[in-house]
């Protein structure tokens, strides 16, 4: 029985998988602008806290805006 020889890849196919292979590895580094904060937490209540930063946060952006509003509402 004689072993069939594998033939050598040709250098077209190497190229395409190191642009590949480039290409992801920039697409992993610029993409994610930021990670997710939820992603990192561990615990129910780190989450809880997190929530309610963030909903503070938005109130004091808020807060300004609404007081600059001219009218009786």
């Amino acid at each position: 029985m004689r072993m069939r020889q594998r033939r050598p890849a040709s250098r077209a196919n190497v190229y395409l998988l190191l642009l590949a292979v480039f290409i992801a590895a920039l697409a992993g580094y610029y993409l994610p602008g930021k990670r997710p904060q939820n992603a990192s937490l561990d615990t129910p209540r780190q989450y809880i806290e997190l929530v309610q930063q963030k909903r503070a946060e938005r109130l004091q952006r808020q807060a300004p805006a609404a007081s600059t509003h001219i009218g009786g509402e």
